[in-house]
């Protein structure tokens, strides 16, 4: 969330979209690159992220990139730009399904992108974070571009179940990682992003009927 109020200038909470990217984002650079990069991948709709990231040299919200080339006239603005020693992340983040993601709006980014760090000569994983039509695969047409797709809600359902594996482990250890994917939760369910447990999931309980006195009245 500080993120969020020290980038967009704000001096109260409003729920939007940056707003969410910063309140989860947040909480998850905290966690250790291993933990952070599980969740991460985990959520994907395809498997394309790298099994091991390394470490996370920088994260930048809302950076501002040349337009060059683009069909921006200031700069383009993507949301959340990672930087790892062999590859970088873009994640351009929109708050619900069903559109959002724009082509235009790609484009100008890997151009942006490209205007930036394109000497570096590395991959970029692009991942669509929200805003799908579709959770179907997508291919770009450049070889070092690599389009992930994900949603809120498979990010959500990532970061609670990272939460039940720490918290059956030695919480001594990792008490501090639990708090922070508490607060991390607790910005989705600010933003209406609410983890649900279905029965059919639920572990089954076996009662002992014997047990149940005969004579309740």
């Amino acid at each position: 969330m500080i993120s969020f109020i020290a980038n967009k200038g704000r001096s109260s909470f409003t729920a939007c979209e940056d707003s969410l990217t910063s309140s989860v984002f947040d909480y998850l650079k905290y966690l250790p690159i291993n933990l952070f990069w599980e969740i991460l991948k985990k959520s994907m709709y395809q498997n394309k992220l790298p099994k091991l990231s390394g470490e996370l040299l920088s994260i930048e919200y809302w950076p501002k990139w040349q337009p060059n080339h683009t069909d921006n006239s200031r700069f383009v603005e993507p949301d959340v730009f990672l930087r790892f020693e062999d590859f970088d992340v873009l994640i351009e983040a929109k708050r619900r399904n069903y559109g959002g993601q724009s082509k235009t709006q790609y484009t100008n980014q890997i151009q942006a992108y490209s205007n930036e760090y394109g000497d570096d000569n590395k991959i970029l994983y692009y991942i669509k974070l929200g805003g799908l039509i579709t959770f179907s695969n997508e291919d770009s047409s450049q070889s070092k571009i690599i389009i992930c797709k994900t949603d809120w809600s498979k990010l959500l359902q990532e970061v609670v179940e990272l939460k039940k594996e720490l918290e059956q482990s030695n919480r001594y250890l990792t008490e501090h990682y639990i708090r922070l994917l508490d607060d991390c939760i607790k910005g989705f369910t600010l933003h209406h992003f609410y983890y649900m447990e279905w029965l059919i999931d639920l572990s089954k309980i076996k009662i002992n009927t014997q047990t149940i006195p005969l004579n309740i009245k």
